[in-house]
C-alpha cells in the first residue's frame, strides 16, 4: 500500500510518498520557481521514479486543503482529485492548521486543547484551536483571520492556557513569533515543510481508525474544495 501526499499551501510544492507502515519511500520539496502546475508534476515523476513504483500503485492521497496560497491549493487539490478519479483510490483532505495541532500530538503527550497559527502574510495570522481526545480532533475556533494584536487578545484572555503551536516556512518567523509570545505563552515550533508527511500520517491513522478498506473509502472530487479565509472567516 503506498499513498501520496501533497501540500502546496504555504509557499513551496511538497509531494511525498509513504508506505502502510510511515516509512518515507520518496520525496520533493520545491520553491515555486517556476508555474507550478508544471513543477508539480515534474515533483510526481521524480518521487514515483524515486519509489520504483506507478501511479497504479497507490492505494490513496492526502492533499492539504489550506489556508495559504490560493493558486498553490487550487493546483494540489486539482491533481489530487483527479488522481482520486482516475485511479478510483481514496482521498483525504485535510486543513494545514489542523495538521499543526496533530503534529503537537505526536511529538508531545498530554496535549488535549491547542492553538494553531501559521504565516498568512501582510502582517496577519491564520487561527484556530482543536481539542484532542483519543485521536479526535474537534474544532473549537472556526479558522480565522487575525492581526498580531487581536491574536494576543485572544491569548491572554483565556482562562486556561492552551498549548499553541506555530507553523513556519523559515525559522527566523518562529523566532520572531515567539518574541511575541513568550512571556505570554511559548509556542513550540512546526516546520510546514513537514506538513505532507503528517497529512499521510494522519490519512493512514484515520484509515485504520474507522477500520475501512481503501475501497471502502473513496470520496471523489464533490466532496472537497479548497479552503480560503478572510477577515470574516473560511468559505
Amino acid at each position: 500500500m503506498f499513498l501520496l501526499s501533497i501540500d502546496s499551501s504555504s509557499g513551496y510544492s511538497s509531494l511525498l510518498i509513504a508506505d502502510e507502515n510511515l516509512n518515507n519511500i520518496s520525496e520533493s520539496v520545491s520553491d515555486f520557481h517556476e508555474k507550478h502546475s508544471i513543477l508539480i508534476f515534474k515533483q510526481l515523476d521524480e518521487i514515483m521514479l524515486k519509489a520504483g513504483i506507478k501511479l497504479s500503485d497507490l492505494t490513496g492521497i492526502a492533499v492539504i486543503l489550506g489556508p495559504g496560497s490560493y493558486t498553490g491549493i487550487r493546483v494540489s487539490l486539482t491533481i489530487a482529485k483527479t488522481l482520486s478519479y482516475v485511479l478510483g483510490i481514496n482521498i483525504t483532505g485535510v486543513e494545514s492548521l489542523l495538521i499543526c495541532a496533530y503534529s503537537l500530538t505526536k511529538n508531545m503527550t498530554g496535549v488535549k486543547d491547542i492553538i494553531a497559527v501559521k504565516d498568512a502574510a501582510k502582517g496577519g495570522y491564520y487561527v484556530s484551536e482543536y481539542f484532542a481526545e483519543k485521536e479526535n480532533f474537534t474544532q473549537r475556533l472556526k479558522i480565522s483571520l487575525l492581526n498580531i494584536d487581536e491574536l494576543k487578545s485572544f491569548v491572554e484572555n483565556r482562562t486556561d492556557k492552551p498549548h499553541i503551536v506555530y507553523g513556519f516556512n523559515k525559522e527566523s518567523d518562529y523566532e520572531k513569533f515567539k518574541t511575541e509570545f513568550e512571556s505570554i505563552n511559548p509556542p513550540a515550533p512546526f516546520d510546514l515543510k513537514k506538513s505532507a508527511y503528517f497529512a499521510s500520517m494522519y490519512a493512514l491513522e484515520n484509515r485504520k481508525r474507522t477500520n475501512l478498506s481503501p475501497s471502502a473509502q473513496i470520496k471523489y472530487a464533490e466532496e472537497l474544495s479548497p479552503y480560503y479565509v478572510y477577515g470574516n472567516g473560511p468559505f
